[in-house]
């Protein structure tokens, strides 16, 4: 019994910041002046930012299907079944398309109908990228010719 305390504290963390997601994707697809800033990721740029943030949907599933695979699998190994395994390891799974979903809405605000709708026009931030390069590229030839 007390090598399950330490896996239920991990549950427990883990569906608080599920959670913590759910709620800030709810307040990002309803367009809440109290969404809360999304500083996941790799970078201080803003459209880097706003990315994760347009994604934050899909991520959220994501991270509710990794938790709820990892505590399903977590239960069988308490003598629960087989069958908890495969549907742990089914959620597990299915947390990889979601993460897939996370990073294309993030890069090109793209599937539309998972963007929060009053961010549906804007530009993913690998599009931005490029088009900033563009443009630098474009002014650095005409200064250089």
């Amino acid at each position: 019994m007390a090598h399950l305390i330490p896996d239920a504290v991990a549950v427990v963390l883990a569906g608080g910041t599920d959670l913590l997601l759910v709620r800030a994707a709810w307040l990002h697809w309803t367009g809440s002046d109290r969404a809360p800033d999304v500083m996941l990721g790799y970078s201080w740029n803003p459209s880097v930012v706003s990315g994760h943030e347009r994604g934050i949907v899909a991520l959220a599933a994501s991270a509710l299907c990794l938790t709820g695979g990892v505590a399903a699998i977590d239960a069988a190994k308490g003598g629960a079944g087989l069958a908890l395994v495969h549907i742990g390891a089914i959620f597990i799974l299915g947390s990889i398309p979601w993460m897939a979903l996370h990073l294309a809405i993030a890069w090109f605000n793209w599937p539309k109908a998972l963007v929060p709708p009053h961010r549906r026009g804007e530009t993913g931030s690998v599009t931005e990228w490029w088009q900033q390069r563009a443009a630098r590229d474009k002014s650095t030839d005409r200064g250089g010719s």
